[in-house]
C-alpha cells in the first residue's frame, strides 16, 4: 500500500499540490496536455490554496474534470465543480473550454452523464479521489448500484443521502494513468485502518494501486 503520512492536513494537502505540479508537467512535456479529475470535499480546498500559488504550472495544457458531483447546479455551495472555481479555477488560467462540469442540475441524470462520458478523455492522467467516512469513494457509496456499473459515468441512487449522483465509475477511475487518494480526519481513521488490513467491504478497496496523501490523524498516529 503507497502509504503517505504527513503530520497535518495541510501538509498532506501541500504534497499533493506538489504531486499534481509535477504530474503536469511532465504530461505537458510527453503528451501536450494533462487531463485530471478533481474531487470534492473540504481537504482538496487546503490542496487548491497551494496549487494556486505555485511557479510553472502549465495551467493553458490543463484540462480539468470532476470524478463525481451532487445533484445541484454550478452555483449551489455544495457543487463539487462551483468549490473548484472558487477556490483554484477562478485564480488560475485554465482556458474556460478545458474545465468540464458535471451538469448535476439536469434531469434526468442519466443523459447527463452519458454525455458527460462522451466527452471525456481515452486516459486520464490523475483521479484525485477523496475517501469519506463510511470507505466511499467519488459517489461510489455502500450498498448502492453503481458499484458494479460498467460504462465510464453513472447516476447513482444514494440512499444513505436521499439523493441521486452524477459518479465516475470504477472502470473509469482504474483507467487513470494515476489515482491519488487525499484522506485526511480523524474520522478516516477506522475506514483506513480496515483498508490496509483488508478487512470489510469499503468501496474505496476497489481503486487500484491508489497513492495515498494521508495526515497523522486519518492514518490513527495523531497524539491526542
Amino acid at each position: 500500500m503507497n502509504l503517505k503520512v504527513f503530520p497535518t492536513a495541510q501538509a498532506a494537502a501541500d504534497a499533493a499540490a506538489h504531486a499534481f505540479a509535477r504530474a503536469a508537467r511532465e504530461a505537458v512535456a510527453q503528451r501536450g496536455s494533462f487531463h485530471v479529475a478533481l474531487s470534492g470535499g473540504g481537504t482538496p480546498k487546503l490542496m487548491y490554496a497551494t496549487l494556486r500559488e505555485l511557479p510553472d504550472i502549465p495551467w493553458k495544457s490543463v484540462h480539468v474534470y470532476f470524478g463525481d458531483e451532487r445533484s445541484v447546479g454550478p452555483d449551489s455551495p455544495e457543487s463539487n465543480y462551483g468549490s473548484a472555481q472558487q477556490h483554484l479555477l477562478s485564480y488560475v488560467p485554465v482556458p474556460p473550454a478545458q474545465i468540464h462540469r458535471m451538469e448535476g442540475e439536469r434531469r434526468p441524470l442519466e443523459p447527463a452523464a452519458a454525455d458527460y462520458a462522451a466527452l471525456l478523455p481515452a486516459c486520464m492522467d490523475v483521479n484525485l479521489l477523496g475517501m469519506g467516512d463510511d470507505g466511499h469513494t467519488a459517489s461510489l457509496f455502500p450498498g448502492t448500484q453503481a458499484l458494479d456499473a460498467d460504462g465510464r459515468v453513472v447516476a447513482n441512487h444514494v440512499p444513505q443521502h436521499d439523493t441521486w449522483r452524477l459518479t465516475f465509475t470504477f472502470p473509469e477511475i482504474n483507467s487513470a494513468r494515476e489515482r491519488w487518494m487525499l484522506v485526511t480526519g480523524r474520522g478516516k481513521a477506522t475506514a483506513l485502518a480496515d483498508v490496509q488490513a483488508g478487512r470489510g467491504d469499503h468501496p474505496v478497496a476497489r481503486v487500484e494501486a491508489p497513492v495515498w496523501f494521508v495526515d497523522a490523524a486519518a492514518a490513527g498516529k495523531a497524539e491526542d
